[in-house]
């Protein structure tokens, strides 16, 4: 049987990585990040439900050498299902575009076994 194609003009990467979403109404919220792109990312925050153009602020944290670094970006609720929900990233700036980068970069690097 034929894969498809992916549609994406970015094709997304799988991650496994925790992220915290920042909402101004309810507060903090842990999740998992399950894949990423330039354009967006789908996490896990079962049971959690997330109601689409939610907007959120998502923050990485990535492990950098011997330091932690949060790292944040502004995102909007594109939808939820029971598979995870879809964020679209809003406005990138060059600081998150590197930190995608990075991510992508490190989460190919550990399947290959590097």
């Amino acid at each position: 049987m034929k894969q498809p194609t992916e549609q994406r003009w970015n094709p997304r990467k799988q991650i496994e990585t925790e992220v915290i979403l920042h909402f101004s109404d309810m507060g903090v919220v842990h999740a998992k990040a399950r894949d990423i792109s330039y354009g967006g990312i789908r996490i896990d925050v079962r049971p959690l439900v997330l109601h689409p153009n939610t907007r959120v602020r998502l923050t990485f944290i990535v492990r950098q050498a011997a330091e932690v670094v949060h790292r944040s970006v502004e995102a909007l609720v594109i939808h939820m299902n029971r598979h995870g929900c879809g964020l679209m990233f809003n406005g990138l700036d060059r600081h998150a575009f590197r930190l995608l980068s990075t991510l992508m970069h490190v989460e190919a690097q550990a399947a290959a076994g590097w």
